[in-house]
């Protein structure tokens, strides 16, 4: 049995999905698509995600239900196992790795929108995800580094480290990757953010300034926050914009759409024009999936 406190070893997780281990199967799949403690191997990761969904698991039918939406809809009408292992190779892998083209909407900062980042069925999925996981969203303490309430910020949150992704969500982020032209090992855990109506997170920046102790340590392990992508999950709320103090620029994408900037100036120094704010939502609730991207790999 894979004991779930230690490091999983993707050789232990294969032969346990071999003997019919769906969350094995699931596990391996994400291991394979990031490429932890093994060559990245997309085709290995979708298997094991069919498999899974062969052997039962919920999860990877749904997963398979955004990716390759016509092969599931056709496996699950058959209720049958095998053609669930048949959805793998329906997934459209090359158009996943393809994400649109940005579109420049500001020069200083520099602030790019995507219409059309993730499709509304994976955007619902995420949320779906994170429903049961939100908790007080905090800010960086600049003495300790540690997380703590403010009142600038009083959305709601959750995180989604690496053992908590699955399939979707690591297309996001290669989405991501891809678009920012920024290495995999930056990326900080996928964050979804939930704003009530009335909730904000207020004027801020999200470089780090070495000033307080807390912010040089984390800075000395993780790097600069270089860039920041924010991924619109709905659209059936008022106001919320994403809004820049220096331009004015107010900003809300439709569902799916992404919106990123550059959070620091290509000779490396922060960009102060980048103070923004998420404003409040007037009526409804604003879901918005937020990729940090460090400039270099963490270091304990």
């Amino acid at each position: 049995m894979i004991d779930p406190t230690l490091p999983p070893d993707p050789a232990e997780l294969r032969l346990a999905s071999d003997d019919g281990d769906a969350e094995s199967a699931l596990r391996l799949a994400v291991l394979a698509a990031v490429g932890f403690r093994m060559a990245p191997d997309w085709s290995l990761s979708l298997e094991q995600l069919a498999r899974a969904a062969a052997l039962g698991s919920g999860s990877a039918r749904g997963q398979l239900a955004v990716l390759a939406p016509e092969a599931a809809r056709h496996a699950a009408e058959r209720a049958d196992a095998a053609a669930w292992d048949q959805a793998a190779p329906k997934v459209d892998l090359a158009s996943w790795l393809a994400p649109p083209r940005p579109v420049t909407i500001s020069q200083g900062p520099h602030v790019l929108s995507i219409p059309g980042f993730l499709p509304a069925e994976a955007c619902d999925w995420i949320i779906r995800r994170a429903a049961d996981r939100l908790g007080p969203a905090e800010v960086y303490d600049p003495a300790t580094g540690e997380g703590r309430r403010e009142g600038v910020r009083t959305n709601s949150a959750c995180a989604f480290d690496l053992w908590a992704l699955d399939m979707v969500m690591v297309l996001l982020r290669e989405r991501v990757i891809r678009a920012t032209g920024l290495p995999a090992h930056g990326l900080e855990p996928l964050q979804v953010l939930r704003y009530d109506t009335g909730e904000t997170f207020d004027w801020h920046v999200d470089y780090l300034t070495p000033v307080q102790p807390g912010l040089a340590e984390d800075m000395a392990r993780k790097g600069q926050r270089i860039a920041t992508v924010l991924v619109y999950l709905n659209e059936d709320y008022g106001g919320g914009e994403t809004a820049f103090e220096s331009t004015g620029l107010r900003h809300r994408g439709a569902r799916g759409d992404a919106l990123m900037w550059a959070n620091t100036l290509p000779d490396g120094r922060v960009d102060t024009r980048t103070r923004h704010a998420g404003l409040p939502p007037t009526r409804g609730v604003k879901w918005v999936a937020s990729q940090w991207c460090r400039s270099g790999p963490p270091r304990r």
